[in-house]
């Protein structure tokens, strides 16, 4: 059950056990995929016969971009995942961390990890 309790401020809402609507608790599907992504990061550090055979098959994307290429998008995901996890244990999930208005419901449903309202992310894009 998701509790929304408002603030003072009509943009910004605080929510105690956030759920998404699929009924999976955020926390839930936020640790399970850092489990995930621990479990990737370890495979693809320790030598193994499985990655020492897969090797010589890689990726398009792994050989133009590198070896360590997928490894750093696995750690920038983790990265996401705990400032999510941080945000949930601050109070603060769901809140644009640039302009603190809510975040719509569906891109925090697609991406839990989400940190930006969409304005925002558009706003950061057309800067960089």
């Amino acid at each position: 059950m998701e509790v929304i309790i408002m603030s003072a401020n009509p943009n910004i809402r605080v929510i105690d056990n956030p759920v998404s609507r699929n009924g999976v608790p955020v926390w839930n599907r936020l640790h399970s995929e850092r489990e995930d992504i621990c479990e990737a990061l370890l495979k693809e550090c320790s030598p193994s016969s499985e990655t020492q055979v897969a090797a010589p098959r890689m990726s398009n994307e792994v050989a133009m971009h590198g070896p360590n290429w997928h490894r750093e998008l696995l750690q920038a995901r983790l990265r996401k995942i705990d400032d999510a996890l941080d945000r949930l244990m601050a109070g603060s999930y769901g809140n644009c961390s640039k302009c603190g208005r809510w975040i719509e419901d569906t891109k925090l449903d697609f991406d839990p990890a989400v940190a930006f309202c969409i304005d925002c992310w558009e706003r950061m894009q057309t800067t960089h």
